[in-house]
């Protein structure tokens, strides 16, 4: 006989997995909360930077968290036309809930799926959690090999994106997509490490070209990992 765990557990796996077998193509989807995450390690380690970063042109900036201001609107535009180009999703304006819910300082929505499901109409709704941190202290611990004869300032970054999917009928959500990339080398802390953030415009090209990385090229992968993280399930 089962028991009511069981039976939780069952009816809570079918909801998980129910996204994979709902067609989301053309599928409206609003965004219920973003969040980035910068390490303070990795904010430490860009502090030769400061000049450069502070002469960056930013939009919606509280003023305190400069390096924050300068990557969360391209992480999160990048991944809403990538989401809406590989998967045909359809992302509506991140004020599509005008004045019903609260923003951050940046203008994004900060609400959960309960209020969103009171205030919306779409089928379904999503959050992004990123996280940006620093791996050089460990990777010098595990391989430090690939630190030796630099004679220049390094980090090791690591950038992940989780994707928690939700849709019109509850509170649990039905996917969760995450990608993950750090480089293969250390990366030199100079201004092109910012490149593609710092209002310039950076091509991706081909794997074949071993184009040398940075944060931006970093980002394209993070964001494709996730996607195929969804094909995956």
């Amino acid at each position: 006989m089962f028991t009511k765990r069981y039976i939780l557990f069952f009816l809570v796996f079918l909801i998980s997995a129910s996204i994979s077998a709902q067609n989301i193509k053309n599928k409206q989807f609003s965004l219920i909360n973003y969040n980035l995450s910068i390490s303070n390690d990795f904010i430490e380690e860009l502090i030769k930077l400061e000049s450069f970063i502070d002469n960056i042109k930013t939009y919606n900036d509280p003023g305190n968290e400069k390096l924050k201001a300068i990557l969360v609107h391209i992480i999160y535009y990048n991944l809403k036309e990538n989401l809406e180009r590989e998967l045909e999703m359809e992302i509506l304006p991140i004020n599509t809930f005008m004045r019903n819910v609260k923003y951050d300082d940046y203008g994004y929505p900060k609400t959960n799926i309960r209020n969103a499901l009171r205030k919306g109409n779409s089928r379904f709704y999503f959050k992004v959690a990123a996280n940006l941190e620093s791996l050089t202290k460990k990777k010098k611990d595990e391989s430090p090999e690939i630190f030796e004869n630099i004679d220049y300032s390094v980090t090791y970054p690591q950038l992940s994106i989780e994707i928690t999917v939700y849709n019109n009928k509850g509170i649990i959500p039905v996917a969760k997509w995450f990608g993950v990339t750090s480089p293969k080398y250390p990366l030199a802390i100079n201004e092109y490490l910012l490149k593609g953030f710092d209002n310039t415009e950076m091509a991706i090209l081909p794997a074949e070209d071993q184009q040398t990385d940075n944060l931006y090229l970093m980002l394209d992968r993070a964001i494709h990992n996730a996607i195929q993280d969804h094909y995956n399930k």
